[in-house]
């Protein structure tokens, strides 16, 4: 996902992501999707399920600290004849209009924003969406988190308001770098005696100084300590 130009064949398209979503809705099976600049710390299925449940959401998304609309970055959706229907429209939408954004659309065509896409599709379903905790628990780098790391579940490397050079390196190796801390045979003896979701917990504890204390301070840089306010999206 970070190499090669935007005529590389290999890199697709995206509308192949929003296809497997569509097929997998129809065949009657939630779906979680996210990108890969991203880090899961312990398996969201059931607390997806949890806050589903509570909030009758059909959708839950996460937005940017510092903004008011959904990321595409990462999506949970309840499987249903009307969440089908509503990915059939949108899928079709988006393959029509190659030129539209896919956030927007999605922004849009759920309600969540009062942004505008041309040619929306009719009588899409009414579905009742749900907005993720991006505080701490599925946060990212977009204005920042607020650094609990009892709480953080999923991290994703969003570009920044501002640009940073060689950013797209920069997550990169931030990514990389969680990965193999939390593959990492000291760390899989930790997590053997601790507990499979404890990932966060060792790197909370951690010396400045270890592997897991190093691999920490990546993610508390990028922690504000208040959330800032958020802007509309355009």
């Amino acid at each position: 996902p970070f190499e090669g130009g935007l005529g590389d064949p290999q890199r697709g398209s995206i509308l192949q992501r929003h296809a497997i979503i569509h097929v997998l809705l129809h065949l009657g099976l939630d779906v979680v999707a996210f990108d890969f600049d991203t880090f899961w710390f312990s398996d969201p299925r059931m607390r997806f399920e949890e806050l589903a449940a509570e909030t009758k959401a059909d959708v839950m998304m996460t937005r940017h600290l510092d903004a008011d609309c959904f990321n595409m970055g990462l999506l949970y959706i309840r499987a249903s004849s009307r969440s089908a229907e509503w990915y059939s429209k949108y899928l079709e939408w988006l393959h029509l209009h190659p030129y539209e954004r896919e956030q927007r659309g999605v922004n849009f065509l759920l309600g969540f924003t009062n942004q505008k896409v041309s040619f929306a599709p009719k009588d899409m379903p009414k579905l009742k969406v749900g907005v993720l905790d991006d505080e701490n628990e599925f946060a990212s780098s977009r204005g920042g988190w607020l650094g609990n790391w009892t709480k953080i579940r999923f991290f994703h490397w969003v570009n920044l308001a501002a640009e940073v050079m060689a950013w797209a390196t920069i997550k990169r190796n931030h990514v990389t770098a969680f990965y193999q801390c939390a593959l990492n045979f000291m760390t899989r003896d930790l997590m053997a005696r601790r507990g499979p979701f404890s990932f966060p917990q060792i790197l909370a504890e951690a010396d400045p100084e270890s592997l897991w204390g190093r691999t920490r301070k990546l993610l508390d840089e990028l922690s504000v300590k208040v959330a800032p306010p958020r802007q509309v999206c355009w």
